[in-house]
């Protein structure tokens, strides 16, 4: 598809990302990355900040295992041009030791203007830096009150695991096993005080129930799962995070064919132009 949004849920006890309902499994089949296709967004993205948000909410749960924003990522200062970065703490929870993923979905903060898109939403970064900082000391803020449960932004001590991906309703859907570190189930876990790092309630791509023990994550196409397309066809997106290079092969964005160029701001990230 040419452009993909977020979908989150947490069952049991916390979150959903969602704009849509969970497709019948027609609707699973036509909308499979795999098959490469090209459609108009589900959901509207605005300037394209809310779905970075929920994107980096994704590659976090997936590369480090946990939200705990606070801790694992420092606010943007002036020192860092304002941009908010990955702490020690962060990255060590990483198995390659630096989050190759998750950074560079921050490294979108250092992106050309205007270079990024979503489809045919245009990212601005400038909105990103700010609401990044924003979020985090939100963040920070709550947990600084004082109290308990919601009144103080916590949540218990928690590890989010891999388990399985399927066609979502506007992508594809990651679920994670949520434990306590030492792999029982969690009691009180909260974990939707630790998302408003990520936009919170003010996000349109988050929504909160308790239904379960699993979080489902259904992050932008090509900023968390990498790309993958059928045998001669092109990769449908405009925008696309990846380990391996993609720079010449053939992407799609928004049904116009033309081949991948590395960004100037992030190895791993790949413009179609």
């Amino acid at each position: 598809m040419s452009s993909r949004f977020i979908r989150l849920a947490l069952f049991a006890f916390g979150v959903s990302l969602a704009c849509t309902d969970v497709p019948t499994a027609s609707e699973e089949i036509a909308q499979d990355p795999d098959l490469g296709l090209n459609a108009e967004p589900i959901c509207s993205n605005g300037d394209g900040v809310n779905s970075a948000m929920a994107a980096l909410a994704a590659s976090t749960a997936k590369e480090l295992g946990r939200w705990n924003p606070s801790v694992d990522f420092a606010q943007g200062t002036a020192a860092s041009n304002w941009y908010t970065t990955l702490t020690a703490t962060g990255k060590a929870r990483c198995a390659d030791g630096k989050c190759a993923n998750t950074q560079a979905i921050l490294d979108l903060q250092k992106s050309t203007p205007n270079s990024v898109k979503f489809g045919t939403v245009v990212f601005n970064a400038n909105n990103f830096v700010s609401q990044l900082t924003s979020n985090w000391n939100s963040q920070k803020n709550c947990e600084l009150r004082g109290g308990t449960g919601d009144a103080n932004c916590s949540a218990e001590l928690h590890q989010l695991t891999f388990k399985s991906k399927t066609a979502g309703a506007c992508d594809t859907i990651f679920t994670y096993d949520a434990k306590t570190p030492a792999g029982v189930t969690l009691t009180a876990p909260n974990l939707k005080n630790k998302l408003l790092f990520f936009g919170g309630t003010s996000n349109p791509y988050l929504a909160f129930s308790s239904t379960g023990t699993t979080v489902s994550i259904d992050p932008t196409y090509g900023l968390t799962e990498g790309v993958t397309s059928t045998a001669g066809a092109c990769t449908a997106a405009c925008t696309a995070i990846s380990a391996s290079s993609l720079a010449g092969t053939c992407c799609s964005c928004n049904g116009v064919n033309k081949t991948f160029v590395k960004s100037a701001w992030n190895a791993s990230t790949f413009l179609c132009q």
